[in-house]
């Protein structure tokens, strides 16, 4: 009789436990019409990103559809660790590196070009922003390689030895409305402020 009270009352925690709501990963705040997804780093399926940390994907509402201005268009952002701001040539490494892997496989075809990308930084002083294009296979919606314009930003907390990047990604020009969109999607806090 003991035994079967001690089984049951194990079973018992055990539902506990797991009805206990885990802590969410955010990096951006965002309204439910966008999409979430977050992504523990490193992946398996993208070997070149050297960063350890998470990231925060935030997808227009409109991400999927190819006729509308929202399409492809979304924001990005790594919470990782680091012990000092990551420079401009390794975020694009690593940028570049993570749509490498992304597309692979996919069902449009089995070999393409790999993604080519430039970041330049702004050239305002003490900025931490960067702009850039994108040259890439688009191996969800259409098999067909496809350009994006990215905007970037990279905070960083020497207390914490964090930094979040936050990048916003559209084949739109730069001053078309789903960037208005597109920048009031926004870090919930600095990397020096813990996220849940």
């Amino acid at each position: 009789m003991k035994k079967t009270i001690t089984v049951v009352f194990l079973f018992c925690m055990c539902f506990v436990g797991l009805g206990q709501e885990q802590p969410k990963q955010a990096i951006l705040e965002a309204d439910d019409s966008w999409g979430k997804e977050v992504i523990p780093f490193p992946v398996d399926w993208a070997p070149d990103v050297k960063l350890k940390g998470f990231e925060e994907l935030r997808f227009h509402p409109q991400w999927k559809k190819v006729n509308d201005t929202g399409f492809w268009s979304l924001v990005m952002a790594w919470q990782i660790d680091q012990e000092r701001p990551l420079s401009l040539q390794e975020i694009e490494s690593n940028f570049e590196g993570y749509f490498k892997g992304l597309m692979k496989p996919n069902h449009w075809a089995e070999t393409f070009p790999d993604p080519v990308l430039v970041f330049v930084k702004e050239t305002a002083p003490n900025t931490n922003r960067f702009v850039g294009k994108m040259r890439f296979f688009d191996g969800f919606h259409t098999g067909k390689v496809m350009t994006v314009h990215i905007q970037g930003e990279q905070l960083f907390c020497e207390h914490s030895h964090k930094a979040t990047v936050v990048f916003r990604i559209s084949p739109q020009s730069f001053g078309s409305g789903v960037w208005k969109a597109l920048d009031k999607i926004v870090p919930i806090a600095t990397p020096c402020v813990k996220l849940e």
